[in-house]
Parts: structure tokens; C-alpha cells; sequence
């Protein structure tokens, strides 16, 4: 069954059906909270779990990194008026952020923040689509500094 047939209400068997396929979902596979918000599903960025993002045009090179150094991780991008971003889901690490340590394109989301999901079959591009669907066999996430890393070798 794909993430989008497990999603669906009402799809598969066991406690991912009903009225709240996704939060089941990802709450009892990954132990995410997910919110609704009329019909938008959004993840918890809360209790150690941050993003962060950037411009999807730009994230070759911090992807490439992350892959060299064997810690990739789910990513969602997400369409905004300025085109789309790519939020890296990361695992907080004690990282100290200090505002205008950063580039100007890139956003650290945390502390309660809420990261727009996909929630089913959609259009391409009208809505979240992840570009690196979180994998139940991996539930680890790669480490902020290491996004950041790869982040600061972009520049």
C-alpha cells in the first residue's frame, strides 16, 4: 500500500483508517504530532524535531551533502508566492542559532512551529509534495548541524 492509499480515509486495515488515517500514520510509525487545520494536515515541529528551509532551486548541494555523509532524511516541499521551498525535516541537537548566522534564504522552523503536509493524491505543485517521503525502516533524522553544514557549504 503506498503513503498515499495509507492516508486516505477510510484506507488498509488497523489503526491508520478512520477520520485520521494521517495522524496514525505518522504519529504511530514516526511518533509525530500532526495537526488538521479544516482539511490541511500539518506536522508539530515540537519535542526535538525542527526544518529547515530553502529555496528548492538552491538545495542540490546541501542534499549531495547529506547524502555523502549518509544522513538523509525526509524533505517536503512546498509551494509558496516566491516559488517553492524545500523543508528538511532534522532532529534538534542543542545547535545554538543565532539570528544572521544564517543566509538570508534560509529559515530554521521550530518551537511549535507547523510544517504543511501532503494529505493525499493532489496536483503536482498545488500543494506539499514530499520530495523524500520519510521512510518507516529509517525513522532517524539527520541532525540540524549537519543540515546546517551543508547549508554553509552552499554559500
Amino acid at each position: 500500500m503506498t503513503l498515499d492509499q495509507q492516508l486516505r480515509p477510510g484506507a488498509g486495515t488497523g489503526p491508520a483508517t478512520g477520520a485520521e488515517p494521517a495522524a496514525a500514520y505518522y504519529g504511530g510509525l514516526f511518533g509525530w504530532t500532526i495537526r488538521r487545520q479544516e482539511s490541511k494536515l500539518f506536522l508539530a515541529l515540537e519535542g526535538g524535531l525542527c526544518a529547515v528551509t530553502l529555496p528548492k532551486l538552491t538545495a542540490g548541494p546541501v542534499l549531495a551533502h547529506l547524502l555523502a555523509l549518509g544522513c538523509e532524511g525526509p524533505s517536503v516541499v512546498v509551494p509558496t508566492p516566491h516559488g517553492p521551498r524545500l523543508s528538511i525535516l532534522a532532529e534538534t541537537d542543542g545547535q545554538l542559532l543565532l539570528r544572521g548566522s544564517l543566509p538570508a534564504d534560509v529559515t530554521v522552523l521550530d518551537c511549535g512551529a507547523l510544517l504543511p503536509l501532503p494529505a493525499g493524491q493532489r496536483t503536482p505543485g498545488a500543494g506539499p509534495e514530499w520530495l523524500t517521503a520519510p521512510d518507516p525502516r529509517h525513522r532517524w533524522l539527520p541532525s540540524v548541524s549537519a543540515v546546517l553544514a551543508g547549508v554553509r557549504r552552499r554559500h
